[in-house]
Parts: structure tokens; C-alpha cells; sequence
């Protein structure tokens, strides 16, 4: 059901939308309570995920499943709750066939100026 205004109908956000925002923020909540150490550990395991095997990356290249699970695993160790986050983000984009490049790049950036919001003198990149 669309909703109208007095200048026309208004658009409501996708669902899967809502879900995935959902997600990335538990992922950047999980992501900020570790500490200094750990932060570095994933963030490396995600850019390593980017750019994976090839030695360009377009933002369109496309991840798959099996690339999913290998970063789910790598990310156990240092935390199970942001890797359990990082499989239901990852799960909820291949669903909605957005597993792309651009859609991780976007989270890196997230997880990156959550931290320094959440901690300004750790610096954007600390």
C-alpha cells in the first residue's frame, strides 16, 4: 500500500532496505565494542574480502557465497557476534542480488566513521 500526500504518493523504503541498514548497524555496533587490536584484525579480514583474488576491483564485481563464508570464518575468531552480523548482512545482499563490491566498500566506510564518532581521538583510520 503506497501512502499519499497532498503533492503525490510517497515512496516507502524496500524492506530488504530497512533489514540491511538494520544489519550494518548491529555489524558497526559490534565492530566498535572491540578493541583497538581486534578492530585492525577485521578490518583487514573485510579488505582482504574487497579485493579478494583479483588484482583490479570493480565496484560491480560480484562476491560469492563461498567468498562470504571464507570472511565469515576468518572473522570467528576475533569476534562471533560480528561475524555471525557479517553472515546475516552478507546473506540478506546476495538475497537482494547487491553483492557487490560497492555494497562492502560502503560498509568499510560505515564501520571506519562509526569508530572515529564513537572515539574521535583513535583517528579515522585507528
Amino acid at each position: 500500500m503506497v501512502k499519499k500526500s497532498s503533492d503525490g504518493l510517497i515512496a516507502e523504503p524496500q524492506p530488504n532496505n530497512l533489514n540491511i541498514s538494520k544489519l550494518i548497524v548491529n555489524l558497526a555496533n559490534d565492530y566498535v565494542r572491540l578493541g583497538k587490536c581486534d578492530r585492525r584484525k577485521a578490518m583487514r579480514v573485510l579488505k582482504k574480502f574487497l579485493l579478494g583474488k583479483a588484482s583490479s576491483v570493480s565496484y560491480w564485481d560480484r562476491w560469492s557465497k563461498d567468498d562470504m563464508k571464507r570472511c565469515y570464518l576468518q572473522l570467528q575468531p576475533i569476534s562471533k557476534k560480528m561475524a555471525n552480523d557479517f553472515r546475516r548482512w552478507a546473506a540478506e545482499l546476495l538475497k537482494a542480488e547487491r553483492n557487490n563490491k560497492l555494497a562492502l566498500i560502503c560498509l568499510i566506510d560505515d564501520l571506519e566513521v562509526r569508530t572515529w564518532i564513537e572515539d574521535p581521538e583513535s583517528g579515522l583510520y585507528g
